[in-house]
């Protein structure tokens, strides 16, 4: 008989990105997982490809992307499964910062942050249950897919002006071009079954 999964893979990288923040504080552990275009590439210090979309530059910073996480993980989690899940999650990140740095070039500016992850995963949300409704800002209901369109036009808009100085808003960006390639062409978005020993 199925039975509902437990997202873990979602608590897991919650967990990892806020024990990951208090030692990223030590600026030579920070400025080694930080994603530094310079370096990755130069200096062939590849694994910040992945290691930078678990690093944070504040609480805020970290409150709001794993908040945005915890809300709509777990559902597309328990749709995806575990594994596929995080295959998803991880691809979505590294293919964000690849992305970001196709648009800005090769800088010395440390890119950080799983924004470009979790975009994925609100677009994967968008096109997994289109209709559902939620709350912009917690105060304005709307479609999940409306939601998602308004964000992908949003982050470009703000990556061609530089109205957000700062923000990976290309990252952004990436990261949604990633899901929905991931969800349109690959299968990350069809629906599983889960089984009684999936707990």
């Amino acid at each position: 008989m199925p039975k509902k999964m437990k997202a873990r893979i979602t608590y897991i990288i919650i967990a990892v990105n806020v024990l990951l923040f208090f030692f990223t504080i030590i600026p030579s552990v920070f400025y080694t997982l930080a994603l530094t275009p310079t370096e990755a590439i130069y200096s062939k210090k590849y694994w910040q490809f992945f290691t930078f979309m678990y690093v944070h530059g504040s609480i805020e910073h970290l409150f709001l992307n794993m908040f945005s996480l915890l809300v709509f993980g777990p559902r597309i989690e328990a749709e995806m499964g575990r594994t596929k899940f995080f295959i998803f999650y991880t691809i979505a990140g590294i293919f964000s910062g690849i992305f970001h740095i196709m648009m800005t070039g090769i800088s010395g500016i440390p890119l950080i942050g799983a924004s470009g992850a979790i975009f994925a995963v609100l677009t994967a949300f968008g096109m997994m249950f289109p209709r559902d409704i939620v709350y912009v800002n917690l105060l304005l209901p709307m479609p999940a897919y409306i939601f998602v369109i308004l964000m992908a036009i949003l982050q470009f808009i703000y990556g061609i002006s530089g109205a957000q100085p700062g923000v990976s808003n290309y990252g952004h960006l990436g990261g949604m071009i990633a899901g929905f390639v991931m969800i349109k062409f690959f299968d990350f978005g069809k629906k599983r079954v889960k089984y009684f020993w999936e707990d």
